[in-house]
């Protein structure tokens, strides 16, 4: 089969496409067609560094949609042959970046009805991802006053989606390119965040600050989902209310030790694989709740150039690779 390889560890130019051999189901596996693969920061992160134990030999892709091959013995979820999948593959396993790849079947979901293959690689990774930060550990809820910071990427435009559902006042940050498709992101309640503020230009902590106790919703705000990094959290603690909580699924500076005079929580995010939050999605997807949001379509051959255009930032959403 066709995959793309890693040759070593460094730039975009260590990704080659190769034959290799099928892989074959095991016990509790499933043997799954892709179609596509979806590509994410963690893709180029362990490419640049080895980290995860990856380097020459390694098949990078950690969201993947396709149509299950073959069912191993004891494959959990009633999973039939030609049934449409999606998931993240397992960071210890080959990944999505070929032609075929096998999974353990309990980090599998079926496919929501009315997606397209690109659609559905977008989704498991991210949506995963911003589902737990937004309520696993943010508890975000009606009513209440939420900041995603870095909201033109593919966790965080999701995020918004996610926080406006269940019916809070959002905020979001992006960078001067992406304003006119953050303010474009569809929500329950038609397009975009209640404000997008441009950290470039903009104060964006200060002008928070002073439309939050304009708001008078009980001393600042309630949650911060944090996909940019640097000195979003350290920014974030004077403006948050007391018992608030941060989510950052990126490594913070600054200073922090502020956070414990109001009991306000840190917490640090790293994908949790569930099929359970899967087929949450599946079901927000389905009711048309979420919407995936693709900033473009490449070939598998063209890895490299969507790793490029990744790490160049001002994403709008998912790079996803067509395989099939």
């Amino acid at each position: 089969m066709k995959a793309i390889v890693m040759t070593g560890v460094g730039g975009p130019e260590v990704l080659a496409a190769k034959e290799v051999a099928k892989p074959q189901s095991g016990p509790g596996q499933l043997l799954v067609r892709v179609h596509a693969a979806g590509v994410n920061p963690i893709d180029y992160k362990v490419r640049k560094t080895g980290a995860l134990g990856m380097g020459p030999g390694s098949i990078l892709g950690f969201d993947a949609a396709g149509v299950v091959e073959e069912v191993g013995p004891g494959a959990a979820g009633n999973f039939k042959v030609g049934e449409r999948v999606f998931y993240s593959p397992d960071f210890s396993q080959p990944g999505a970046y070929a032609e075929y790849n096998v999974v353990n079947a309990s980090l599998v979901a079926h496919m929501p009805e009315g997606l397209s293959f690109v659609e559905a690689a977008a989704m498991p990774l991210a949506g995963t991802t911003a589902y737990d930060g937004v309520f696993t550990r943010g508890g975000v809820g009606i009513g209440q006053t939420v900041l995603v910071a870095a909201a033109n990427g593919g966790v965080g435009s999701i995020a918004v989606q996610l926080a406006k559902a269940a019916g809070a006042y959002v905020f979001a940050t992006c960078s001067t390119r992406s304003m006119e498709f953050v303010k474009s992101i569809p929500t329950v309640c038609g397009r975009g965040p209640d404000r997008v503020l441009n950290y470039q230009t903009e104060n964006w902590s200060e002008i928070v600050a002073r439309e939050v106790a304009a708001m008078r919703v009980g001393g600042g705000l309630d949650v911060v989902f944090d996909g940019a990094g640097q000195d979003v959290v350290s920014r974030s603690i004077g403006l948050m209310k007391p018992l608030g909580r941060i989510v950052t699924i990126v490594n913070p500076s600054g200073k922090l030790d502020e956070a414990y005079r109001k009991n306000v929580t840190i917490h640090y995010e790293f994908l949790q694989r569930k099929v359970a939050t899967l087929e949450m999605l599946r079901v927000l997807l389905e009711r048309k709740q979420l919407v995936p949001l693709i900033d473009s379509v490449m070939s598998l051959e063209d890895a490299p150039e969507a790793h490029r255009k990744l790490e160049a930032g001002g994403m709008k959403g998912k790079i996803v690779l067509e395989v099939a």
